[in-house]
């Protein structure tokens, strides 16, 4: 566009000289007849004062855009981004900053190595390759996919792997269309994240251990009474059998309740056993299902505190989750709920578990007759190491690690909020998730 300006600009000039020699050619010639030549004259000169302005216009235009392509390639140059041009088949024009990375004084002198940056790209599942699939290259998926988010890793002169944010601008020149493509660097970023999903799995892993040990608590209560009845069981049969008085149909009614209690431990230890099992894929999951799994292990627990367990599960739909997961943070409530009713003596103690569905989601509502939470606190209670458990050397860690499962895991929502009688607790779930 410019080099055309320059082009009408030049010919403006040359014509106008011309006219301006036709004028003087003219003037001087006398044979003609005087007032066509005085008519003549002043229309050329007319003209050629046309032609001057639109030429002194037309050098101002292009003085302006010289300027402002200056200003742009500073910027392009200048910007800490590489940047790249391309036409969808070749590489164009680069920016000093790809340039310096690659340590090449000129495009020309990286394309004498490589065809493309994408030649430098490095193999990541999420991230862009050379050829994405057989019918897209690296641009074609990235114009396909406007809107999504990508990155890619390369290898910098030093063998290093950095990760960039990459997007594109599409825009129109000499009649066709080009792309610039932006590749901005998230090495320290992606560290970080990277960082913090290894602090939030400690974390998660804490929290795990600490429960544990509040089920080996719950363990040793629910195999005291089958242990006891198993122990008196085997004592009476021995009793019995030395006294000769133990009859066939009392041996086999004591080794079947013997094997009933087996079985009731077996069946327990299953339950937490399977309840720590680390869930790598989503499975079909219910509330009731999940609900049913966890009140297996706490239901003594709370029957020997007198709390009271209130179901009201009327979501009927299935969904997609991480179940142990889901289970672990079921319990946190359910543990917090029972912590405080014990702390508090309430009278009447009870939980309500309550579950139903709303348009595309399910909600489940863990709630007690606690009281509730301090007003000045109930924005706390999901940060990290915050606890008023004091005097249990609470961790801090149990809500935290429950709102990062369900909202990071789980793609749903973890809320608290009071009611007229105490705490309430909300998941939200996602069907489509």
């Amino acid at each position: 566009m410019l080099d055309n300006l320059k082009r009408i600009h030049k010919a403006a000039i040359y014509i106008s000289v011309i006219l301006l020699f036709c004028v003087i050619a003219l003037q001087v010639n006398s044979s003609f007849n005087i007032s066509l030549t005085i008519n003549a004259s002043e229309v050329l000169i007319g003209i050629s004062i046309l032609i001057l302005s639109i030429g002194i216009l037309l050098k101002y235009i292009v003085k302006e855009s010289e300027i402002t392509n200056i200003k742009i390639n500073n910027i392009f140059n200048n910007i800490s981004s590489f940047l790249v041009i391309t036409n969808g088949k070749e590489l164009e024009n680069v920016n000093k900053s790809f340039l310096k990375f690659f340590n090449f004084n000129t495009k020309d002198e990286f394309l004498e190595h490589y065809s493309c940056i994408c030649d430098r790209f490095e193999p990541g599942e999420e991230y862009l390759q050379k050829k994405v699939s057989e019918s897209e290259n690296w641009l074609a998926h990235l114009i396909n996919n406007p809107t999504s988010i990508h990155k890619v890793k390369i290898l910098d002169m030093d063998k290093n792997s950095r990760i960039y944010l990459v997007r594109f601008q599409e825009y129109y020149q000499d009649n066709e269309t080009k792309y610039i493509v932006s590749f901005d660097e998230i090495t320290q970023l992606e560290q970080e994240l990277a960082n913090n999903r290894i602090k939030d799995k400690q974390l998660l892993e804490q929290s795990r251990l600490a429960q544990m040990g509040e089920m080996i608590s719950m363990i040793a209560h629910q195999w005291r009474q089958p242990l006891a009845a198993i122990s008196s069981a085997s004592t009476a049969i021995q009793i019995k059998a030395k006294r000769d008085k133990l009859s066939n149909d009392l041996a086999v009614d004591l080794a079947l309740k013997i094997s009933q209690y087996s079985q009731h431990l077996s069946t327990t230890i299953n339950d937490f056993r399977d309840f720590f099992k680390s869930n790598k894929q989503k499975q079909q999951t219910s509330y009731k299902e999940i609900v049913d799994g966890v009140l297996n292990i706490v239901s003594e627990s709370m029957s020997n505190k007198n709390i009271k367990i209130i179901k009201e599960l009327e979501c009927k739909e299935g969904f997609e989750s991480y179940q142990n997961e889901l289970k672990q943070v079921i319990l946190n409530l359910i543990k917090n709920a029972e912590d405080i009713l014990v702390e508090k003596e309430i009278s009447d103690k009870y939980i309500l578990i309550k579950s139903f569905a709303k348009e595309n989601s399910c909600i489940l509502e863990v709630s007690d007759n606690g009281g509730g939470i301090p007003a000045e606190i109930i924005n706390k209670v999901f940060d990290p190491y915050f606890s008023t458990k004091t005097k249990k050397d609470g961790t801090g860690l149990g809500l935290y690690m429950s709102k990062t499962i369900i909202e990071d895991h789980c793609s749903g929502k973890l809320e608290v909020s009071n009611n007229e009688d105490g705490a309430v607790f909300t998941i939200t779930l996602y069907k489509n998730n």
